[in-house]
This record gives structure tokens, sequence and C-alpha cells, in this order.
């Protein structure tokens, strides 16, 4: 066919030589003619190669360019063939905040989470204090040497302080010896809850907005929009962006990987779409804190002395049986003895009361949180406003 050289003009050719579909007649009685169509081509147009869409029906006619800029669009190197998606715009921000597409890309293309991040606040943990105990009770023997099989336990109350006790009156005769034991650390009890309430949100989305925050995992939401589908560019190395226009704002121009995308090797952006989105569909896995413990006490001093009377007031009337004892592993027999003793009542006292300190263990994050099915954008930056 043939195409006036002069660009910008109207000219008539037929519909065979303009679209290259063989010759379309039109049968009238016995004779054909070529149909005639008229067509424009764009200032900047090839007339010998049509094929990118630089010459078309001016009303359309049902032929739509083919070509990227006949679009009004931009072709951008994108130097690897694995970047073919379709050119998308990109949000990110609190997912609250996402606003709709835009009217040039008014399709929803994919929603995702980027920067996923695990933010559990376990608190400090630490201890309460150890404390020495007294020992409770003075095992009274009917045998010698505490050799019984079942001595009869002289008890104070719960949690005595070493004050006189009486728990009963033992007769002379009736126990042929005693059996002291040293006082114990009782152990560290933790303080404090190893997960506080976490806050509703978490800085750190674009622009200084929130970016999301729940059970611990915070992300930033993606929404990628796309619009008209895009034409073709001079270079298979080349992508389209069917516009020349900034995005609107906040939206950012990006291409989408090939899938599947493997983490371990993410792809090198090009230089078009210089900055690499990773997202995500969703998570799997949980975080928490490891619940707050205390280890065994450490410098405890604990010693004390017991005394035991015959009379019940600890008076030490007729003669205390014993008085001011180290309370320590010992056993005291009166089996040789050529007295006799009564068994009325007892005491204790402390010599050295530290108790020492624990060490907190716990409260640290345990467990993962991954990511699910990753994409790859490569993005241009943000528009200035």
């Amino acid at each position: 066919m043939l195409f006036d050289r002069y660009h910008g003009v109207f000219l008539t050719a037929s519909i065979a030589g303009a679209l290259g579909l063989g010759a379309l007649m039109a049968v009238n009685g016995c004779t054909t003619e070529p149909w005639e169509v008229v067509f424009h081509c764009r200032p900047d147009a090839n007339p010998d190669s049509d094929i990118h869409g630089d010459c078309f029906p001016p009303d359309g006619g049902g032929i739509e360019p083919l070509s990227c800029v006949a679009r009004g669009g931009q072709c951008v190197p994108m130097g690897t063939s694995d970047f073919r998606e379709k050119a998308v715009l990109l949000w990110m921000g609190a997912e609250e905040e996402a606003p709709d597409c835009p009217d040039r890309a008014d399709t929803v293309f994919y929603t995702g989470f980027a920067d996923l991040s695990v933010d559990v606040p376990c608190a400090a943990c630490s201890c309460g204090p150890a404390s020495c105990t007294l020992p409770g009770s003075i095992n009274v023997d009917s045998a010698s040497f505490c050799q019984g099989a079942n001595p009869t336990e002289y008890s104070g109350p719960e949690e005595w302080d070493g004050s006189c006790v009486s728990p009963a009156v033992l007769p002379s005769g009736s126990f042929s010896s005693i059996g002291l034991t040293a006082p114990t650390v009782t152990g560290c009890e933790p303080i404090g809850d190893p997960i506080p309430k976490a806050p509703g949100f978490a800085p750190g989305g674009p622009g200084g907005k929130p970016k999301s925050f729940a059970n611990g995992i915070s992300w930033k939401y993606t929404k990628a929009c796309h619009g008209m589908a895009e034409g073709r560019c001079e270079s298979p190395s080349e992508t389209c962006l069917p516009s020349t226009e900034p995005p609107p704002p906040e939206f950012r121009q990006c291409v989408q990987y090939t899938l599947p995308v493997d983490e371990a090797n993410l792809p090198q952006c090009p230089e078009s779409f210089p900055e690499r989105v990773l997202t995500y569909r969703g998570t799997t896995g949980k975080v928490e804190c490891s619940p707050c413990e205390c280890g065994e006490p450490t410098g405890a001093k604990c010693s004390a002395t017991l005394s035991a009377f015959q009379d019940s007031a600890c008076s030490g009337v007729p003669m205390s049986l014993f008085e001011n004892v180290p309370a320590t592993p010992f056993c005291l027999d009166i089996s040789g003895s050529p007295f006799t003793y009564a068994l009325g009542s007892m005491s204790a006292k402390w010599v050295t009361n530290e108790p020492g300190t624990c060490e907190p263990k716990g409260g640290e994050q345990v467990g993962e949180v991954k990511g699910v099915d990753p994409r790859v954008f490569c993005c241009q930056g943000l528009a200035a406003e």
C-alpha cells in the first residue's frame, strides 16, 4: 500500500494493503472493487511499518493502535526478560488507610503484605527475694541415736518465726533421742507478665504513617492496581508504561517479577525500576514470650539455733533439755543419761539470715513467623509532592 510521506494528513488506502489481511473485495455483479478506508498517521509515524500502530483510522474503525507510544504510553528498558508482568501502580501503608484504585488503573491486580516484622514486646523478667526458713520441727525418737523407724515430729506452726511454741508435753522416759535439722533456703518467685498488651499500631509506614499491627506482627499493606493493556515497544527488552504522567500521590509505578520467587536468590531490579519490594500473601507461624523463671538462690547464708525445754513456756524451769544448739543435721542422744527429761516447748532464733539472690530467666521471643507466597515488585520512587 502507499502512504503519504507528509505525516499527520488523511490518506486513502485499501484495507487489504493497510492491514495486510489480503484483498477485501465488494462484489457488484461480475465485478469487484476494493473497499477504501481513510487512515491517519501520527506526526512521528513510520509509514512503512504500521504494525506498531503508527497509522490507524481516525474514528477507531474497530482497529486500535498497537504501539505503546500510540496509546499515550512510554517504553522503558527492562534489562531482563524476567520482568514481563503488566506495569502496575503500587500503594503501601496501613490497611485501613488504603485508597481506591485511581481512574487510570481502576482494577485491583494484587493485595499483600510487605516489610513483615515480628514485634512481640516481652517484658524483662525479674525475681522476688529468696528467703531463709527455720527448721519447722524436731524429731523425737523412742530409739537411741535417732534410729527408730517412726520418730514423732514435734512441729511449730506454718511459717514459724522461732518464738516459743508448745505443740505437746512429752513426759520423761517417752523418748531416747532428738533429731535436729538445719534451716533451708526458699527459692525466688518470678515477677511480672512476660507479654504486656501490644499496641494497636506501630510506627514505620510511608511518610511517617502507621503500618498495620496484629498479634505481634506488623507490616505494610500493599495494593497493586492496573488499567488498560499496554501497547508494544520497539525492543523486546522494553516494557510499556500505559501513561507518561506521574502516578497519583503515594502510588508508585512498578513491574512484577516472574513467579515463582526464590527468597534465597532474589532478583536484581532493572535500572528503570530500582526499588525492590518483597511482598507476601500472608503469614504462617507464631511468636510468643517464654515464661519468666528464676534460677537457684546464690550467696545464701542461713544459720539458726534451737532450744528445747521441759516446761510449756520455754522458761528453763526445772532445766532446759538443750539451749541455743546450732540448727544442723544432728542427733542428740539422751538414752545413756542418768537423768530423764520431758519435752514441753521449743524456740529458735536466727544467727544469720541472708537468703541470697536469684538470676531471672525467660521473657524472650520464641517461635517464628514467616511470609507465604512471596512476590517481588520492582518500583520507581514516589513522585515528589
